[in-house]
């Protein structure tokens, strides 16, 4: 429905509820039209028609017209009532409105200054820097391991090349070991960059964990069969709880912090550079205080 459409669809349904109420509203400027007013405000038909989505029906849409002046309506008198009865209230009341008023532009300001000016780009060694520097915010709940692993039907025997591609784990093995599984509808994890905590592993994996520091050691190919399926695990690094992650756990949230850190000098250097303008330009005064 388009905008005209809209409006006149509104404007009977106007008519329809003016007549309930036996009230009829016709202000009209040269812009436009009062739907309704209350205690000297007024709600127009070009801020009605903005709130009603073009592609509903004519019955839905006088529907959710009348919806919207209805709530209005019953906004308006309540903030009425407020007001009439402001007095009743803590005296600080309207210090605390202007506050909050001041907090909500401030804070709507500084989001869109940091948005603009925000390099939100981290290089990798300044990603290294934090973490050698602050290690102590990185210390791990639980073990954590870089591994790989494939899962196979009981079935499958010829699986020379498959153990030497996980011994060898790399960016020219890989790529063969993953095309091998998808042939075989082998299921893989062999992103070998990516660390996982232990118990995600075991939930993928089911290997018996009975000296967890040696095994997490173990770097030769691991074979086992559970549930006539096979799986062959080779774990390539580890780190045990405790100590500080490796980066690439901790990695999302070293860039977080980096970038706070950058939002909070952003805005710190901001209020800096406003107030010297300020003193620069007269508009702050102070006098001393009496002692």
């Amino acid at each position: 429905m388009d905008t005209s459409s809209k409006a006149l669809v509104f404007t009977l349904a106007i008519v329809c509820l003016n007549m309930m109420s036996c009230e009829v509203f016709e202000r009209e400027t040269s812009h436009e039209r009062t739907v309704i007013s209350a205690f000297g405000e007024t709600l127009s038909l070009d801020r009605l028609t903005k709130r009603i989505p073009d592609n509903m029906s004519i019955e839905d849409s006088t529907l959710m017209a009348e919806r919207i002046i209805e709530g209005w309506i019953r906004e308006h008198v309540l903030l009425a009532e407020v007001e009439k009865n402001i007095s009743e209230f803590n005296h600080d009341f309207e210090a605390d409105v202007t506050a909050y008023r001041n907090a909500l532009l401030v804070s709507h300001f500084e989001s869109r200054y940091v948005a603009s000016r925000l390099d939100g780009k981290v290089e990798e060694t300044e990603i290294e820097t934090f973490h050698n520097d602050h290690a102590e915010l990185f210390l791990l709940q639980e073990h954590v391991v870089r591994a790989v692993y494939i899962q196979l039907p009981g079935k499958e025997t010829q699986l020379d090349s498959v153990r030497v591609w996980l011994e060898e784990s790399d960016s020219l093995s890989i790529p063969k070991l993953e095309q091998w599984c998808i042939e075989h509808g082998a299921h893989f994890a062999l992103d070998f960059d990516y660390w996982w905590f232990l118990s995600d592993l075991l939930d993928q994996i089911p290997m018996q964990i009975y000296r967890v520091e040696d095994q997490l050691r173990q770097r030769k190919v691991i074979e086992f069969t559970d549930n006539k399926k096979r799986y062959l695990l080779r774990m390539l690094e580890h780190q045990f709880k405790d100590l500080p992650s490796p980066i690439g756990v901790a990695r999302e949230r070293i860039v977080d912090l980096i970038l706070q850190e950058r939002r909070r000098t952003l805005l710190e250097d901001l209020r800096d550079d406003l107030v010297k303008e300020a003193w620069a330009q007269g508009e702050i005064i102070r006098d001393s205080i009496p002692t």
